[in-house]
């Protein structure tokens, strides 16, 4: 069987999503071959290195533009066309003539477009899996021919239904982690109450507070270590290694789990993937000033839960909200929310719903999926009431 997993690099979230479901699939007990794709490389290296970039570039100097965009088309109508469409579906054609999967997994809204339409045209049944990768309800990730939603929350969940998909299409999976995250003996405390350990993060984009005065402030906290990892901001790398005697600087890393091991709490921009690994790590988090709408309702998902909280302001408020968090009262209450939304996810894996849907094949029988999976909705006993209307 050929599983085909399509994503791209606006940020680092949408890979890392694809890369732990291909992870987890390879550990599953059926025969798949799985590749994940990056659809624009795919497309070309070339093109694609000038859309990240300007991608960077927007989410950097042009956050209001681009959270007009965003707002703009997050309740229009579902089903929409992807930008330069009539050029890129001939590249989709070639990609599916080439590759010849029998299930298409993707982790960018984009590539659900593409791929309804691919069906919509050729009258193909191959199923087609969306895995969301935010806490979002946003019209983008809803297409006609897609089979299967995998999402992270009952707000999305009534957010989609809302918008007309059927409820059996949906699964509240949680967001897609690497294995690392999913094993629970990993994750054991090795500090002593004497000191604590901070973990900043920016994302693989870096999007850390650029002034000093936010790392001085950490610099000066009793008792504690501190560790930042820069992601691909390479200038801010540069510009806090070796500054500080108390705080260790790192760029980009491939063994997060590593640090989140020993973290007593994360700071971090909210991003969804972020967010689910911590939870697995049983992390407290601080959402740092979270400014991309998606962002803002990672954050909000956070708060309602009660698995952490928003950090707005300059660096002296930042400071008194890490100091709150920090006092072992308010761990235990982040930490004891935080372990039952993820003992109701460990039991609704990703991994299940995978292998039924995968088992299942192209007859996509999933009537008895609903019965198994929707207990998740009443078993949350966090109250949690997000909208994401804009008013």
């Amino acid at each position: 069987m050929k599983i085909i997993i399509l994503t791209g690099k606006f940020g680092m979230g949408h890979m890392t999503a694809a890369l732990a479901v291909k992870q987890q699939i390879d550990n599953s007990h059926f025969n798949a071959d799985v590749e994940v794709i990056d659809w624009l490389d795919y497309i070309s290296p070339r093109l694609a290195n000038k859309y990240y970039s300007f991608f960077h570039f927007l989410v950097n100097k042009g956050r209001k533009i681009y959270n007009i965009r965003y707002r703009l088309l997050e309740n229009k109508k579902t089903d929409q066309k992807p930008d330069l469409n009539a050029i890129f579906k001939k590249c989709f054609t070639k990609l599916m003539d080439e590759k010849k999967p029998d299930i298409i997994i993707s982790t960018l809204p984009v590539c659900s477009q593409f791929m309804s339409m691919y069906k919509e045209k050729t009258g193909s049944c191959i199923p087609l899996i969306t895995c969301v990768t935010d806490i979002t309800g946003h019209s983008e990730w809803i297409n006609k021919n897609t089979d299967f939603y995998f999402v992270g929350s009952p707000s999305v969940t009534d957010k989609f239904i809302s918008k007309g998909v059927l409820p059996d299409k949906i699964f509240e999976t949680g967001l897609p982690v690497r294995l690392e995250f999913l094993n629970n003996d990993f994750f054991k405390s090795t500090n002593s109450k004497d000191l604590r350990h901070i973990l900043i993060m920016g994302g693989g984009l870096g999007m850390l507070p650029k002034t000093f005065n936010f790392y001085e402030s950490l610099e000066l906290l009793p008792n504690t270590k501190v560790t930042i990892i820069t992601g691909k901001n390479n200038g801010l790398y540069e510009r806090l290694k070796d500054r500080y005697q108390n705080i260790t600087v790192l760029g980009y890393v491939d063994n997060v789990y590593d640090y989140m091991k020993q973290a007593d709490i994360i700071i971090t921009k909210p991003g969804g993937i972020t967010t689910f690994e911590a939870i697995y790590a049983e992390v407290p988090i601080l959402a740092l000033n979270p400014s991309l709408q998606q962002e803002i309702y990672n954050a909000q998902y956070i708060q309602k839960m009660g698995i952490g909280t928003i950090i707005h302001g300059n660096s002296k408020q930042c400071l008194e909200e890490i100091e709150k968090m920090l006092d072992y009262c308010h761990l235990d209450y982040y930490k004891s929310n935080i372990q039952k939304l993820k003992g109701q996810l460990s039991k609704y894996k990703l991994t299940k719903v995978l292998e039924m849907t995968i088992c299942e094949g192209n007859t996509l029988a999933n009537n008895g999926f609903k019965n198994i999976y929707q207990p998740i909705r009443e078993d949350y006993n966090i109250n949690e009431k997000i909208s994401f209307n804009i008013r």
